[in-house]
């Protein structure tokens, strides 16, 4: 089994260690909690209707159960699992098989075994809060009114000429989530010179939007928008300070999330002031189970 996935985890001081191919110390048996957890689904029921009326629901923290089989020294080894996973403490488990390579924060829980068996056993307990997987790194993209369309290969004559690229009305990127669900991102306008006017950024696929009035802006603000669950925020930082820019949110704006799939984000302004600003957009992909 070892042979086709790697499990790694970092611990909360950011000591990596290998529990896979680690023949000499320990053997993985098994792993559960790899695949998606349970949904909570809030239902209500009326006296005089069959049935019952869906209200919410939400998805369940996850549980991911390491078994581990000791080898060699077996005290030794079993120990030293116990300053790899300090009891309540944070970690990462980073998974890796042919088609994901993921990682998912969660929290020790416990750690339990049989020591007087011939054949020691160690099972390790860790509750994630967020129970989505995410890629290890994000994915950043930049906002452009140029869009490049010369390929290879290519051939050139005066009846059929080529285009090096065409100019768009505004800045614009394609994002490209192959998550299992859709996700936030953290969108980081930068302004290189004084302007003012209702900055709008719009997701062109699911039509939602976020809109700020009347808002100056100063040469090197940094505007910092995200848009993930649980981190939901919009800031200015301007010459070390941090403004919460939500009181000029428009009413009707959402939270720009971005659905499975291809996204085509734009960024917009009454202004049109887009030789003084750079846009980009970073995102990280979510998946269910491994």
């Amino acid at each position: 089994m070892s042979n086709i996935f790697t499990l790694i985890i970092k611990n909360y001081k950011g000591e990596s260690y290998e529990l896979t191919h680690n023949y000499e110390r320990y053997y993985v048996k098994s792993i559960t909690g790899l695949t998606p957890p349970s949904a909570v689904i809030n239902t209500s029921v009326s006296g005089s209707y069959d049935g019952s009326f869906y209200n919410s629901s939400r998805l369940e923290q996850r549980n991911i159960v390491i078994t581990l089989g000791l080898k060699g020294k077996v005290e030794e080894n079993r120990q030293r699992l116990y300053s790899i996973f300090p009891m309540k403490k944070e970690c990462e488990i980073y998974f890796k098989n042919r088609n994901r390579d993921v990682k998912i924060k969660g929290y020790v829980e416990s750690i339990e075994g049989d020591i007087f068996v011939q054949k020691e056993e160690i099972q390790i307990s860790i509750i994630c809060p967020n129970p989505y997987f995410e890629t290890p790194m994000s994915v950043e993209c930049e906002m452009s009114r140029f869009v490049p369309l010369f390929e290879f290969p290519f051939a050139i004559s005066k009846s059929n000429p080529i285009l090096f690229g065409k100019i768009l009305d505004k800045p614009t990127c394609n994002i490209y989530n192959n998550g299992d669900v859709e996700c936030g991102c953290i969108i980081t306008i930068n302004v290189s010179d004084s302007i003012s006017g209702n900055p709008r950024i719009t997701n062109e696929v699911t039509h939602e939007f976020m809109q700020f009035e009347d808002v100056g802006f100063m040469t090197n603000d940094v505007i910092v928008i995200d848009t993930n669950y649980g981190k939901m925020r919009a800031t200015l930082h301007r010459i070390g300070l941090k403004v919460n820019m939500l009181r000029y949110l428009t009413d009707d704006s959402t939270w720009i999330k971005l659905a499975t799939g291809v996204n085509t984000l734009s960024y917009t302004d009454i202004h049109k002031n887009y030789d003084n600003t750079t846009i980009t957009v970073e995102y990280t992909p979510l998946f269910g189970g491994v």
